[in-house]
């Protein structure tokens, strides 16, 4: 027997839930001290994936802690998730290129 669902809300296949995590209201709502510690969490990030091109160790250590921020990205907002992924692939991509020096 199939099940029905009750919700009154139209099913969009998630494009309501991209447009809620995009929404540039939720910057706005935002104050300094929350974006500034947004982007101390990017910076630790980023940091934890230059760990990730350095071995197996370095990687090992750097794995609790950065999946630990990406389940807060995850939990905080999409918007917020999508710019700790970016940032991990910049900082890798960046490292591996050599840009960065380390």
């Amino acid at each position: 027997m199939a099940s029905t669902g009750t919700s009154d809300e139209p099913s969009d296949g998630g494009a309501r839930g991209v447009r809620q995590a995009l929404d540039p209201e939720e910057l706005r709502r935002r104050n300094s001290l929350s974006l500034g510690m947004d982007a101390l969490i990017l910076f630790t990030t980023g940091f934890l994936a230059i760990l990730f091109t350095k071995g197996a160790w370095p990687a090992a250590i750097a794995a609790v802690p950065t999946v630990a921020l990406l389940y807060f990205g995850w939990a905080s907002s999409r918007a917020f998730f999508l710019a700790q992924l970016l940032a991990v692939a910049v900082v890798v991509l960046a490292t591996v290129a050599g840009p960065l020096p380390y």
